[in-house]
């Protein structure tokens, strides 16, 4: 946002955080890029080609690739190449947010993208990759919600049963939740890979009023989910108000979003992970029988319903006899006040004390589960996954039951840790917001073994996967590596890569192995299990799974016709596949103007000989005697099994004076572009042309947009004309007031002067006024930026919306805190005040000398701060050192 090239490198490199903190044993690697700024997610390509996606809110996916062990860099700068560009809405938490592959990738190339598109509504996009560059771009799902702002979810992904998922949030402002069926947001929702409604979705009620798409719902703000491999479980990581939530979703399952939060009663789901946000809780434990220990278990029993879930870490502390202190795991919950945890020591009775959870952070982002061979075993099934605020990692290990054993935190300092992915090398990769760097986590001294990328598979019948496979060191002497199937159904095949061959200069490279499904005539999922070995190491197992891909679906030329007042149109059905009986096809209006029917082809009749050859239907649409443009709906049926729907538009064939119905924008600003999008309506189409007072303006004759660079204050005469044959022209008339650029206003509307603010949830928000507009605002607190939130609304929050500020690490008495605003040519402006801390209250400091100079080359003066050490810096100088720190994407909370 600023002009000096010098700055920009200046801020860029006091930006850099920290390297993250992993676990003893592990070592990390930074590939780092300013091509990675807003990072929004990562995935690696699963064709063995070792090409890592990522992407960037602003719309770019990015190809960076792995040679001989290591993703590529020049002058230790990671290499990437641009796959894909989207147009998107990057408001708050809008833009390009999720991505993944189909899980056929390895023959159709196809990769899915979920964008928000524009304020009112958001996508899901396919390209095909065509040697690295995305092509065929095809939009397979429209008109998702968003409010253009946040809980715009952005999960997307390929479950075990062939489906498209992803998940919406409740858009921030509470749409779809609680029994709410007919919106998308706060829910999960299902696709056929071409994005039509799965027939078999729980609310599916053909064309009724439900929401053909909807799986399961309530949630709050699911950023991210991710499925289990093996068992193809949805564990869905959801942003909570107080809880951090992670949920193991399954059909029609509600998460009670917006009643409840950790505290979820029969009939809905509790979440398999929790941790309080921003936070812990402490609950107390009865003074008698509070800690009862019966062959190495402990009962605990509190004073209040105690929300613990299993394997959440506890620290007990205070109970009368000691041997009961210390951090144990939740083994299990029998009521709503007792939970039980393994700890060695003799039977006892006692009581007294508190039980409290651990601080894990306050906003959950990506996790994975770990499904390759490079970590030590005991890492196989564990889910691991990011906190934005905390910059933590978390691991939890799971029971043999599948329920959560042991959760803790495993990484810190993963600097706005967004998502993460295993790599085809075994190692974790992590990437963060604005750290501009991807973050490999692997084994300091893993020993010699066999790495296998990933251990579960899911293979479309008539397809085929891949999966790759290297080795963890250099070896000795040449290595030979055999695959080959050792169990399981014969419809799943090793194609390729039966003997691989490794030496000491080829041992970090991959090689791939190529598993085919046939397509066979039952519904049901086959299964092998194919081995990986080589002398003196041990074997790996990998598990295939195909994915039934039997039912045959409708496949229309078209979903939209536009059609002429008196006229008709056709398009044609077919079936995806053959059907194994006739299948009978009915064709009707179930909505819209009576005047559009089905003229031919109401009913069809396909067979297992011509399912494949498109049958046509025709829709007429009658003449009448008004100039309305008339709309209908035809939904086309496979009795018992599939539909779809088709919009039909019918044009008056009656000519139409123009009329211009957009209202012309008066103001504008001097070297700042404007434009105005002239709109008329007429038949025919109109066209446009422009007088003005001054040469400059311009307008597109077709298209109606009036463009002009101003270059002096003062007024402009202009008129527009719409005109096409039919008398009269239209014409609107307008005057332009161009006046100078001005620099921004910043209001602070909370805190208020004095306020006193305590917890974890206070208020710091205002707003930006701009003639042009703004970009973001800084929060400042004692001088130090402590958030950042940027997007271009002009009203602004600490921590990006409300109650986002945590006071609790500042001392008791009076602080000075400052927000300062930017507007699109990098001015700047602010507004501050002082606050009280604690439970006050305060006296009202005195003004000092020194805070009244312009901030950061703005023109409006900065805010006077108290004697004594609440200043801490928060002139304009300290204003201006502390710019060097990292600039805060706001979080992805919601």
């Amino acid at each position: 946002m600023r002009s000096s090239r010098a700055g920009l490198a200046l801020l860029s490199l006091l930006a850099s955080p920290a390297l993250a903190t992993v676990p003893n044993g592990f070592q990390e690697t930074a590939y780092s890029s300013s091509s990675l700024t807003y990072a929004t997610g990562l995935a690696w390509a699963p064709d063995g080609s070792g090409r890592l996606f990522i992407l960037n809110k602003h719309g770019t996916v990015r190809i960076a690739t792995m040679r001989d062990g290591e993703l590529v860099t020049q002058n230790n700068t990671l290499v990437t190449t641009v796959f894909a560009t989207e147009s998107v809405h990057t408001n708050s938490e809008c833009g390009l947010i999720g991505m993944a592959f189909d899980p056929n990738y390895a023959v159709n190339r196809y990769v899915y993208l979920f964008v928000t598109a524009t304020a009112s509504k958001q996508q899901i996009v396919r390209y095909t990759d065509a040697n690295g560059v995305g092509t065929a771009r095809t939009v397979l799902i429209d008109n998702l919600p968003t409010a253009g702002n946040n809980h715009d979810g952005g999960a997307v992904g390929f479950g075990l049963d062939g489906k498209l998922y992803w998940a919406i949030g409740d858009l921030g402002n509470d749409s779809g939740v609680d029994a709410d069926l007919t919106s998308l947001a706060s829910k999960v929702g299902r696709a056929n890979p071409d994005g039509t409604p799965a027939n078999d979705n729980p609310f599916n009620d053909g064309v009724g009023p439900n929401n053909e798409y909807i799986w399961a719902r309530g949630f709050r703000n699911p950023l991210t989910f991710t499925f289990q491999p093996g068992t193809g479980r949805l564990w869905v990581n959801s942003v909570g108000t107080d809880y951090e939530q992670v949920f193991v979703v399954g059909e029609r399952d509600h998460a009670g979003y917006n009643d409840y939060e950790n505290n979820q009663p029969a009939g809905y789901i509790t979440p398999a992970i929790k941790y309080r946000t921003n936070n812990t809780d402490t609950r107390n434990l009865t003074t008698s029988g509070g800690a009862v220990r019966s062959g190495g278990i402990v009962t605990f029993t509190t004073t209040e319903t105690h929300g613990f879930r299993k394997g959440e870490a506890i620290t007990v502390a205070g109970v009368t006899d000691t041997s009961f202190n210390g951090t144990v795991y939740v083994a299990s919950t029998p009521s709503a006040d007792k939970w039980t945890a393994v700890q060695a020591g003799p039977d006892a009775n006692s009581g007294g004390g508190t039980a409290k959870t651990q601080h894990l952070g306050g906003s959950i982002t990506g996790g994975v589960f770990y499904d390759s061979t490079l970590f030590p075993s005991e890492y196989r099934g564990n889910f691991l996954f990011g906190d934005y605020n905390s910059h933590r990692l978390v691991r939890a290990t799971l029971a043999a039951d599948g329920t959560v054993a042991t959760v803790d935190s495993w990484g810190t300092d993963f600097y706005q840790a967004v998502d993460m992915d295993v790599g085809p090398d075994g190692a974790l990769y992590v990437v963060g917001v604005t750290s501009n760097r991807i973050t490999r986590v692997k084994p300091e001294a893993p020993g010699q073994k066999l790495i296998v990328s990933a251990l579960n598979h899911a293979v479309v019948e008539s397809g085929r996967i891949v999966f790759t496979v290297r080795l963890a060191e250099a070896p000795t002497a040449d290595v030979t590596v055999n695959v080959q199937r050792a169990s399981g159904d014969e419809d799943l095949t090793l194609s390729s890569g039966a003997q691989l061959r490794f030496t000491a200069a080829n041992w970090n490279q991959l090689q791939t192995v190529t598993i085919d499904a046939a397509e066979d005539a039952d519904i049901n999922p086959d299964t092998a299990l194919f081995t990986v070995s080589a002398a003196g190491l041990d074997t790996e197992t990998v598990r295939v799974t195909s994915i039934d891909n039997n039912g045959a679906r409708l496949v229309l030329s078209t979903v939209e016709l536009t059609l002429d007042e008196g006229g008709s149109g056709t398009f044609t059905v077919a079936l995806s596949k053959r059907p194994t009986s006739n299948v009978s096809v009915t064709v009707a209006r179930t909505s819209g103007d009576t005047d559009v029917s089905v003229s031919g082809g109401a009913t069809r009749t396909f067979t297992p000989s011509n399912w494949s050859t498109p049958q046509t239907v025709t829709v007429a649409a009658a003449e009448d005697a008004d100039n309305l443009r008339d709309t209908a709906t035809i939904t086309v049926a496979a009795v018992g099994s599939d539909a779809r729907t088709l919009s039909v538009t019918v044009q008056d064939n009656e000519p139409l004076e123009p009329t211009i119905t957009s209202t012309p924008i008066t103001r504008a600003v001097v070297g700042a572009p404007y434009r105005y999008d002239v709109v008329a309506e007429g038949r025919p189409a109109p066209t446009f042309s422009l007088t003005s007072s001054i040469q400059g303006p311009i307008i597109a004759e077709s298209t109606g947009w009036l463009t002009w660079t101003p270059q002096e204050v003062g007024t402009v005469d202009m008129s527009v004309y719409a005109s096409n044959g039919v008398s009269p022209d239209a014409v609107q008339s307008f005057q332009v007031t161009v006046k100078a650029d001005e620099p921004p206003q910043a209001v602070l509307t909370r805190p208020a002067p004095g306020e006193v603010v305590s917890g974890t949830m206070a208020e710091f928000y205002g707003d930006c006024v701009d003639d042009l507009g703004c970009t973001r605002a800084e929060f400042y607190v004692d001088g130090v930026l402590e958030s950042t939130d940027a997007q271009d609304s002009g009203h602004y929050h600490y921590g990006g919306e409300h109650n986002r500020w945590d006071t609790t690490s500042l001392k008791e008495g009076v602080h000075q805190v400052r927000m300062v605003v930017y507007d699109t040519t990098g001015r700047s402006a602010s507004a501050g005040t002082w606050v009280c801390v604690g439970t006050g209250p305060c006296a009202a400091p005195e003004p000092m000398d020194g805070g009244t100079g312009p901030v950061d080359g703005g023109s409006n003066p900065g805010t006077e701060v108290p004697e004594g050490g609440c200043g801490c810096g928060a002139g304009p100088g300290g204003a201006l050192a502390w710019l060097g720190l990292v600039l805060f994407l706001r979080r992805r909370r919601a």
